[in-house]
């Protein structure tokens, strides 16, 4: 096989297609014993006849040509498990991250749902009023000129707001959770 060595070396065609002939259902059954998967065991042979093509300038004529395959073929493999070990990672992070964004989504949901129960009790215009201030953060005046009421009103709105869900404990809470995760 040294032969062959500068044959691939230069190029040739037909000395790699001997080569593969030669030594496929090698190196398929080593790839096979070590991922028992023939389709894998396929790929695989297929990517290390692959690299010792693009590779061919690297050969050396010192060294019989099955031992250079064969260290193609562990390099392959290694290559192939590192990508599994990879994308094994990565999906456990992708799945850590939807499976947050999902708890995230519930919370926002349920915090929302228990606020929209507790200002249910408040008349439209102070509960308008409420979430304007409290939750969207604007000032008595921008309330004003948005709702077309005087700034005087609108500390009126809030001030009965807070007397009206002062029995509810953990309005403030709610609240809070409801601004941290807009």
């Amino acid at each position: 096989m040294l032969s062959y060595i500068h044959n691939l070396k230069s190029g040739n065609h037909e000395s790699f297609e001997i080569v593969f002939k030669l030594s496929h259902k090698k190196v398929y059954a080593y790839f096979f014993k070590k991922t028992n998967d023939e389709d894998m065991a396929q790929e695989l042979t297929q990517l290390a006849f692959i690299k010792l093509w693009n590779f061919k300038h690297t050969l050396s004529e010192t060294h019989e040509l099955d031992v250079q395959l064969f260290r193609i073929a562990r390099t392959t493999l290694l290559d192939y498990f590192k990508k599994l070990s990879n994308d094994e990672r990565n999906l456990k992070l992708y799945y850590n991250w939807i499976s947050e964004e999902a708890l995230d989504q519930n919370q926002k949901f349920e915090i929302n749902q228990q606020l929209e129960v507790v200002l249910s009790v408040l008349p439209p215009t102070r509960k308008k009023v409420f979430i304007l201030n409290r939750l969207q953060g604007y000032s008595y005046k921008e309330i004003s000129e948005q709702l077309s009421i005087s700034p005087r009103t609108v500390e009126k709105h809030i001030s009965l707001a807070i007397k009206q869900l002062d029995g509810y404990a953990y309005v403030p809470m709610l609240i809070l959770f409801a601004k941290f995760l807009q």
